[in-house]
């Protein structure tokens, strides 16, 4: 694979018109600049990290994806960063059919929230009845860290519905409740097994949604509680993956259930090997849009620092 040397012709013009720049002016369009640039990459690493079958692509994902939070974090906290950085080309807000309260919350935070609400009233309960119940101690004791730690969440979810008026579900969606009766009626390995890859890919599925909420979101209250979901949710699929017991056909939530597939002959993940088509063109997105984010903020900051 080939990285870029030089900045594409859209990195180009921006460095040219920073170029142009100076003082506080110059700063404030650094931090939207390179905000932008990072909120769409935050969604690429997250998607990647969530269906990679590459240990060391997971790796790299799971480390840009800690590490873009932070730098996103530390330009939001300075105040300069321009509201049109959270606007991201494949943001999509979608409605749905919550009751608001109020009148401040985006229709994306509210799905956002309603969805983080819903994963933890399903995953909470089923993990602790697997912490419980489960045979293989690997899995209690990932099982018993999770119930604990959705209490974290819970609580992040519900202080940002009461401040952007959000009225959140009392229980988990007919799909989820499905899952946790799935997990209550198996036992022995088979609960291990079905536990494991239920969460894992219901982690994996609903992690894209709240990074991408993460990277486009205006409100503070809804970035906090996505900042904690996310940093959750990315620690939980690593736990469960420890286990060892994640098929590859467990990463995300697909139209044949996990509940099917974990009961089947499933073949064995991968190894690091894998080569396909799709595979290696996900990667390749990723890594080149890193590189390009990088040289982009590089560029802008040493352009800035003349000017001075």
């Amino acid at each position: 694979m080939v990285l870029p040397n030089d900045a594409n012709s859209e990195h180009a013009s921006l460095i040219d018109d920073m170029a142009g720049r100076t003082g506080d002016n110059h700063d404030r369009a650094y931090a939207t600049i390179v905000r932008q640039a990072q909120g769409g990459l935050l969604v690429m690493a997250v998607q990647t990290r969530a269906t990679t079958q590459n240990t060391a692509i997971r790796t790299l994902a799971h480390q840009t994806v800690q590490t873009l939070v932070r730098t996103m974090t530390t330009l939001e906290n300075t105040g300069l960063v321009d509201p049109s950085a959270l606007e991201l080309v494949t943001a999509k807000a979608q409605v749905n059919s919550v009751r608001v309260i109020g009148q401040n919350a985006e229709p994306s935070d509210r799905e956002m929230l309603v969805l983080l609400t819903q994963h933890s009233l399903w995953q909470k309960p089923t993990s602790r009845e697997a912490s419980d119940r489960g045979r293989d101690a690997r899995v209690r004791k990932v099982a018993g860290q999770l119930a604990a730690e959705h209490t974290q969440l819970a609580r992040a979810v519900s202080d940002a519905a009461a401040q952007i008026g959000v009225d959140l579900p009392a229980e988990p969606t007919t799909e989820q409740k499905s899952w946790a009766n799935a997990v209550s009626s198996s036992s022995g390995e088979e609960l291990d097994r079905m536990y494991a890859n239920l969460a894992r890919a219901a982690d994996g599925t609903l992690i894209v949604q709240v990074a991408q909420a993460r990277a486009t979101t205006k409100s503070v209250p809804a970035r906090v509680a996505a900042q904690t979901g996310l940093t959750l949710l990315l620690k939980h699929m690593l736990l469960l993956e420890s286990t060892g017991l994640v098929k590859a056909t467990s990463l995300q939530m697909t139209e044949t259930p996990p509940i099917a597939q974990t009961k089947q002959n499933t073949p064995a993940t991968p190894d690091d090997s894998s080569t396909g088509v799709g595979f290696l063109t996900g990667i390749a997105v990723l890594v080149v849009a890193a590189a390009g984010t990088l040289w982009l903020v590089r560029a802008v900051g040493h352009h800035g620092n003349h000017r001075r």
